[in-house]
């Protein structure tokens, strides 16, 4: 909880601002509160009635190119004395709320809009400022003189049609149909059971499913069934009561009662324990749950999506799932195909990737015909996420705008003229030890998550701890 208050002057001035302003009693609601504040795209910054800077989000400090910690503390007269602020329009642009323009000592000129923040009485207690780019909202703006152009009525028809978002790039059939299935699916309540290999993008149709179903402006959770410790799970997400087992010193709400009203997709559910599918069986049944410890049930009103790269079918038979489970969960089923039996959809996503890198790394590169062949041959065991992490990879490694075959991950590189994928490293190739060590790990544990199925199964045959292939999961960016 520490590290949500680095960018407060004085943590007890926002405390006291929150209460005076919503009377709110609860401690959790103000630790949201900052929480959401550091997730603002937009800088915010918070001021006294004296101008003095007590609070200032993780935005500012990026859009600033300035150390917030500098500037805490002190009043925009302060900030122009130091040299943080050069120059500031003079002509106020809007006197409610108060609009000015700043040039910084970085270069970065800012659009800042104050207002005051009142209590019920109309006592002013501090000021917000939300803190812009202007060269973004410059850019902004050309791109919208461009696009005036456009007819947006049909471009809204599209997307309704076919819910057109940056991830969803397809040419193929297969996935038109599976863009269809997953909007008529999101128009009911219905239990939905999408799929397909590790990689092929699951996450992204549950997503559009809450987009486009009547929950839309509710919770959306994600909870990764494998990723759970198993001793943990079931209080994860049932929650648990005070005094329920050693070491329970208070209540605990559980995620589904978090998502109580909106959806929730259970990735990978193959690897839920079989003690706790009984439970969650009851809860797609009857719409209500015990919190461990708990002797009144309590009431829950959410749409479930599930997700799994198993055979659920298999797993029925050879008594690892449930089977009663199994058809409450596949009332609509959405297979999404491998990226390896829709290729015509590895180069639009490989071009739609690169964009978007280029954006990220403001550069302006581009795919050489060979490469664009190199990509095209290879497999992609690993599906979209694959590709994408390549494409990444490969703009970073490109000294030049032309990206060529010589910078393609030297493990899978395309013989061109035999047509196949070549997975290990060529003979000349020396790396140091250290790096080996890492790719070796990383290697292993994908393909143990890939044979045995889960992340429970995976550390057992690698001989290591379940939080051990976790961790380096998360060092290695290896999903599910």
């Amino acid at each position: 909880m520490k590290k949500l208050f680095n960018n407060f002057l004085s943590q007890e001035k926002l405390h006291e601002m929150f209460y005076q302003a919503d009377e709110v009693e609860s401690e959790l609601s103000f630790h949201t509160f900052v929480h959401f504040l550091n997730y603002s795209y937009d800088g915010l910054l918070l001021s006294d009635k004296d101008d003095r800077i007590f609070y200032m989000n993780d935005a500012v400090e990026r859009i600033s190119g300035l150390k917030n910690e500098e500037m805490l503390g002190l009043t925009t007269k302060e900030m122009q004395e130091q040299g943080f602020i050069l120059s500031q329009s003079k002509k106020v642009l809007k006197k409610d709320p108060l609009t000015i323009i700043q040039k910084l000592k970085t270069g970065k000129e800012v659009f800042t809009t104050s207002r005051p923040v009142k209590d019920k009485d109309g006592n002013t207690l501090c000021y917000i400022a939300t803190f812009r780019d202007l060269s973004e909202l410059n850019e902004l703006h050309s791109e919208h003189t461009l696009q005036r152009d456009i007819d947006y009525t049909e471009l809204q028809e599209l997307r309704t049609r076919f819910l057109i978002t940056e991830d969803v790039v397809t040419s193929s059939k297969e996935i038109k149909k599976v863009v269809d299935k997953t909007l008529k699916a999101a128009k009911s309540d219905a239990t939905v059971l999408i799929i397909g290999e590790s990689g092929v993008g699951k996450e992204l149709f549950a997503k559009i499913i809450h987009n486009a179903s009547h929950r839309s402006n509710k919770r959306y959770i994600q909870i990764n069934c494998g990723a759970l410790p198993e001793n943990l799970i079931e209080a994860e997400l049932f929650g648990y009561e005070k005094g329920a087992f050693t070491g329970a010193e208070r209540a605990k709400t559980g995620l589904l009662e978090v998502a109580n009203g909106g959806t929730v997709l259970l990735d990978e559910i193959g690897d839920l324990p079989f003690n706790v599918q009984v439970k969650l069986l009851r809860v797609l049944q009857t719409g209500e749950y015990y919190r461990i410890g708990a002797t009144t049930p309590r009431l829950l009103n959410i749409r479930f999506i599930a997700a799994t790269h198993r055979d659920l079918s298999a797993m029925v038979k050879n008594g690892s799932f449930r089977e009663d489970l199994f058809y409450r969960l596949n009332v609509v089923p959405i297979h999404v195909p491998p990226l390896r039996n829709r290729k015509e959809d590895i180069l639009p996503l490989a071009h739609h990737f690169l964009q978007n890198m280029n954006r990220k790394y403001k550069t302006n590169k581009r795919l050489d015909e060979e490469t664009c062949k190199c990509i095209e041959k290879y497999t992609w065991p690993g599906n979209v996420r694959q590709l994408e992490n390549v494409i990444e990879r490969m703009l970073i490694m490109s000294d030049e705008d032309l990206i060529k075959p010589t910078v393609f991950p030297d493990e899978f590189l395309c013989d061109i003229e035999k047509d196949v994928p070549l997975y290990q490293l060529k003979k000349e190739v020396i790396i140091p030890l250290e790096e080996l060590r890492e790719m070796t790990e990383k290697e292993m544990i994908q393909r143990a998550i890939n044979k045995y199925g889960s992340i429970r199964n995976a550390s057992k045959y690698l001989n290591v701890d379940h939080s051990t292939v976790i961790r380096k999961m998360r060092k290695y960016g290896i999903k599910q």
